[in-house]
């Protein structure tokens, strides 16, 4: 792989993120924020996050610096992350909050 291998990586992970980000606000839209209306989103986490490990195995294997683009990508699978856990943490204490 090659320094363009990590640009097309990036541009995966950036996909990936942005998908799970779509997923987590329409089953926030539709009031599905249920272990089961955010599996879809769980799941495109795990695909960025499998994308993000080749990426930083490719810089490691390769001595390369992760660039801009990498860096974008790598915010952004962690902003989506943030949201993610904010609203799982949001349903343990609405959860427990009921009992």
């Amino acid at each position: 792989m090659t320094a363009t291998t990590v640009t097309q990586l990036a541009m995966q992970l950036l996909l990936a993120a942005g998908e799970a980000k779509q997923l987590l606000l329409k089953a926030a839209a539709a009031g599905k924020l249920t272990p089961t209306g955010l599996a879809p989103c769980r799941a495109k986490l795990v695909t960025a996050h499998q994308v993000q490990t080749k990426i930083m195995a490719e810089l490691t294997s390769k001595e390369l610096e992760p660039d801009i683009l990498v860096i974008h990508a790598m915010d952004s699978l962690m902003a989506v992350e943030s949201n993610f856990e904010l609203i799982q943490l949001l349903n343990l204490k609405q959860v427990r909050d009921v009992d």
